[in-house]
């Protein structure tokens, strides 16, 4: 049974303009998350996925469809039976969210507070979570004297203290630099492994949702538009918005302008090769290119790695003789995807 099941949901909010059509922030998304997954969701500004994220916890109710956590649908529970289910359900946010006022220790114990966990249990509780996220030495410490890292540490330690089995991290990096979001990262990676929590990564990033998540929704317009495994969803994208996404951390086949400046420098013919290492090796395409006598160079692309395996796009130009060049590219078409390109003096 999924953890988390969402079947044609639909979030709508009032038009600002009196008499206006609603505006449709999450439009008939139907997605599972499987216990214990780390499962991403990416889209741009305004794609709906904060809204999407603030449904699974019920922050917002939806407009209509299903929502069912562990089982439950929350769509049809009271206030009072909610609040029961988000004890499940924790929850990091971009801006960290902690109170100013209150130290890091109090910050920690106060959803142990609201859920009335036993008082003479918190004080082991905070310091458990404090030594777990590796901030045992700023118990006594104020938000103000941390910085964003070890704010965002406070956050996920807070959200772990009623041992939910859900967290949700929305944009929880985008605040951080990229060694601090690594070091974020890894930290999720360990309550997701030890711990067992399942968890849901909102974001606009790619090198997150490569970083550390199994699966990924891709979202647009409030729908999503491609979901699946991640290595799956990177090596043969199929929606523009995902091909968008995975041309920010890759290049693919080169676009119009791309091609402008390839053809400016090269005078050859150019052929993408598109390579995954599960039915191609990279030196078995190189071996073929050149088996003819075929010069290739390689002028664009490159290759990325996603759950231990690697794909990508190379594109190189060939020179040499017509039927040299004929007899690489059919080599080659064996064991990959090729896309010939119109060069500069060749079609």
């Amino acid at each position: 049974m999924a953890m988390i099941s969402m079947r044609d949901v639909v979030k709508e909010y009032p038009s600002a303009k009196r008499g206006g059509d609603p505006i449709r922030a999450v439009d008939g998304v139907s997605l599972d998350i499987n216990p214990g997954d780390i499962f991403g969701v990416i889209g741009y500004s305004g794609a709906g996925k904060s809204t999407l994220v603030r449904l699974i916890n019920a922050l917002e109710p939806s407009t209509s469809g299903v929502i069912e956590v562990d089982g439950t649908d929350i769509t049809q529970l009271s206030e009072s039976r909610l609040q029961k289910v988000r004890t499940d359900i924790g929850m990091i946010f971009q801006q960290f969210n902690l109170f100013n006022s209150r130290n890091v220790a109090a910050n920690v114990a106060f959803p142990l507070n609201v859920a009335n966990y036993p008082k003479e249990n918190r004080a082991a509780r905070v310091k458990e979570l404090l030594d777990f996220v590796g901030l045992a030495d700023k118990a006594r410490a104020y938000p103000d004297q941390l910085s964003g890292g070890q704010k965002q540490r406070v956050g996920i330690a807070r959200a772990l203290s009623t041992s939910p089995k859900i967290l949700l991290a929305d944009e929880s990096t985008s605040a951080l630099d990229p060694q601090t979001t690594s070091d974020v990262l890894d930290l999720l990676e360990r309550v997701n492994r030890e711990l067992g929590v399942t968890i849901v990564v909102i974001t606009h990033e790619m090198d997150v949702i490569k970083r550390i998540a199994s699966h990924v929704a891709v979202m647009e317009k409030g729908k999503v538009v491609e979901q699946g495994e991640v290595f799956d969803i990177f090596s043969k994208p199929q929606h523009p918005a995902t091909q968008r996404f995975v041309s920010t951390i890759i290049p693919g086949i080169p676009g119009d302008r791309e091609l402008a400046d390839l053809r400016s420098r090269h005078t050859g013919l150019l052929a993408t090769v598109t390579v995954n290492d599960e039915q191609t090796a990279q030196h078995e395409v190189l071996r073929r290119l050149l088996a003819s006598g075929a010069n290739a160079q390689l002028v664009y692309g490159g290759m990325n790695e996603v759950s231990g395996r690697s794909f990508g796009h190379l594109t190189f130009e060939l020179t040499g003789e017509d039927a040299q060049i004929r007899e690489s590219l059919a080599q080659v078409s064996q064991i990959a995807s090729v896309t010939t390109l119109e060069g500069a003096n060749r079609a």
